[in-house]
């Protein structure tokens, strides 16, 4: 069961670290477009000239994509632990 979770972790660290299927980054495209249309509504409804919407840390698909390197250090960590 030890190696089997190790597995676990290393597959699932090298599928958000290389965004299998491009999931993360279609992900952050709506998220970042929805919250760039509310962050002009909430400009407009104030008065206020438009400024660039800059996306938060979580919705950048380069940092969640970095998160999957930690995953895998964890896995390979567990792998190497149950084989030693």
């Amino acid at each position: 069961m030890d190696i089997g979770l190790a597995m676990v972790y290393l597959v699932v660290g090298a599928c958000v670290l290389f965004d299998v299927g491009g999931f993360i980054r279609r992900r952050c495209e709506r998220i970042q477009k929805r919250a760039a249309d509310r962050h002009r509504e909430t400009l407009w409804r104030n008065g206020l000239l438009e400024t660039p919407y800059v996306p938060v840390l979580f919705a950048r698909p380069e940092a969640l994509r970095a998160m999957g390197l930690p995953l895998m250090l964890v896995g390979g960590l567990l792998l190497l632990l149950h084989l030693h």
